[in-house]
């Protein structure tokens, strides 16, 4: 073997380690860290009164590099002397939010009735990031100035019922005046039969218009004494029409935020059920009715509501 065979054999080598060398390299490539949603800012009042609304901005800045999933944050008020004394004021659900993305979301929700009057710092924090310990949260006060903390009575309980059936009675006879109907007049018999039945129901927990003894409208007006049958122009009716209702206070689930002292609010939510329901609705603008009656029972968590036409 002359030398210059021994120097295109080595040559050869060289470039053939090379390119192994070469086609082995690994790429780098950046490791993604998620969606990291942060609270950027909060507001509210200085102060918050037991019992009633509360309502603020609370401001939410994706700081990953994906877009996050469905997650609730949660405003609540915290005693700065002692962390144990805390209650919830509103859980807001947060829809996905884009890389980079600021959503400002309003909150309202109903300070707690037992909190115990005093200064307090107002909280947010993220459902995944876990428990209310500040430090693990990221949660953020609103400002180094408290939130005080003044007990207020709510409204007397009967006070508010009779402001509920009368913003249902109002309501249906706007409704009704709106569709060119004539207003329906009151009934002190029928309210006594929807009372009864909206505070059976609201003991048993149904919603249905055949009670317990497999009774309906028209049956409990009946053994009450109260006339199913009239006449009317060409022909006779017969039977008692009835919507029913039920609603609590506070965020109620597709309804929205329902102020537990406020009448009217209340009588709005419920009317607006029965309104977006054509069997019920169907009902308030029946123009054969002339008369109604409603009822209204409280059982410390739900207004049970019925009304009954004739």
């Amino acid at each position: 073997m002359n030398s210059d065979d021994h120097v295109m054999r080595r040559f050869s080598f060289f470039v053939f380690c090379l390119f192994c060398i070469t086609c082995t390299q690994i790429p780098v490539t950046a490791v993604s860290i998620g969606p990291d949603l942060i609270i950027t800012d909060l507001t509210g009042k200085n102060s918050a009164y037991t019992g009633y609304p509360y309502e603020g901005i609370i401001s939410i800045e994706n700081r990953g590099d994906q877009t996050s999933g469905i997650t609730t944050v949660y405003v609540f008020l915290r005693d700065a002397a002692d962390p144990e004394i805390n209650g919830t004021v509103s859980a807001i659900p947060v829809d996905p939010i884009r890389s980079g993305q600021v959503v400002n979301l309003s909150y309202i929700g109903t300070v707690p009735d037992d909190l115990p009057q005093g200064e307090y710092s107002l909280y947010g924090y993220i459902q995944h990031r876990g428990s209310r310990v500040i430090e693990n949260t990221k949660a953020l006060a609103r400002l180094s100035t408290p939130v005080t903390v003044i007990e207020k009575p709510v409204p007397d309980q009967k006070g508010l019922e009779s402001g509920i059936i009368a913003g249902i009675q109002d309501l249906t006879n706007e409704y009704r005046i709106r569709q060119g109907l004539h207003p329906l007049s009151w009934d002190d018999d029928l309210a006594i039969i929807a009372d009864r039945y909206a505070e059976e129901l609201s003991k048993t927990g149904r919603l249905s218009h055949t009670d317990q003894s497999g009774d309906g409208p028209s049956d409990r007006a009946e053994a009450f004494g109260y006339p199913t049958t009239k006449e009317i122009v060409g022909g006779v009716r017969i039977g008692i029409s009835e919507n029913l209702a039920y609603i609590g206070t506070g965020m109620v689930s597709g309804v929205g935020y329902v102020d537990p002292t406020n009448s009217s609010a209340i009588a709005t939510a419920l009317m607006d059920g029965w309104m977006n329901s054509p069997g019920h609705k169907k009902n308030i603008l029946d123009p054969l009715s002339d008369r109604f009656g409603i009822g209204l029972f409280w059982n410390e968590e739900y207004y049970y509501a019925v009304s009954d036409f004739w």
